[in-house]
């Protein structure tokens, strides 16, 4: 029972993948609506967290299906941009090419190294989400990209090198590590402080 909450929050986060896309090709003058899809989804993000650490259920396994719901929801998202502002897309496509690239290397690194897919939930991650929201807040509330937008690819491209960083240095597969600094710090056999909050 205690699993199936934070999990229920997980697929909720996944089921609105698809609402996302829909709203973007059906209803495209109501695009407001993935604003407030994508707030759900950041509630929903936060709190699986903190209630299955809570609950003294928050496993690896289960850790790891958070990040898949996670990239799931919010590949759906930027798909949208596409949909509502492909001029946009156009004219940053060289910045958005490196995002796509970047976001499946750490989890090669973890596989090559370790032989499983890793779970770090950094604090950059957690970060390049705020930046996101903020980003389709202005984008699909307002029409206007601007500061968030090109801030949320900047704080995007520093947290895929934190997590390519964290995937390099690690000594072994350890879940929640804070940055790069943290992981670099346990490779040298030293003990790290994690935030009760976030990990």
């Amino acid at each position: 029972m205690k699993n199936k909450i934070t999990l229920l929050l997980i697929i909720f986060r996944v089921f609105l993948a698809p609402v996302v896309c829909f709203v973007a090709y059906a209803y495209p003058e109501h695009k407001y609506w993935i604003v407030i899809l994508c707030y759900l989804a950041i509630i929903s993000d936060i709190f699986d967290g903190i209630i299955a650490r809570k609950l003294g259920v928050a496993t690896a396994k289960l850790r790891i299906y958070d990040c898949w719901a996670d990239f799931v929801f919010w590949l759906a998202a930027v798909w949208c941009i596409w949909v509502c502002f492909p001029d946009l897309v156009r004219e940053n496509a060289f910045l958005v090419m490196f995002l796509f690239i970047f976001e499946p290397l750490p989890d090669c690194i973890y596989l090559l190294r370790f032989k499983q897919q890793g779970c770090s939930h950094a604090y950059s991650s957690k970060t390049f989400g705020i930046a996101l929201v903020l980003a389709f807040t202005c984008l699909f509330g307002f029409e206007v990209a601007g500061i968030p937008f090109y801030a949320a690819i900047f704080i995007g491209l520093l947290s895929q090198i934190d997590r390519i960083l964290i995937a390099l240095l690690l000594p072994a597969r350890i879940c929640d590590i804070p940055s790069c600094y943290h992981a670099f710090l346990l490779r040298k056999g030293q003990e790290i402080k994690r935030n009760p909050l976030f990990h």
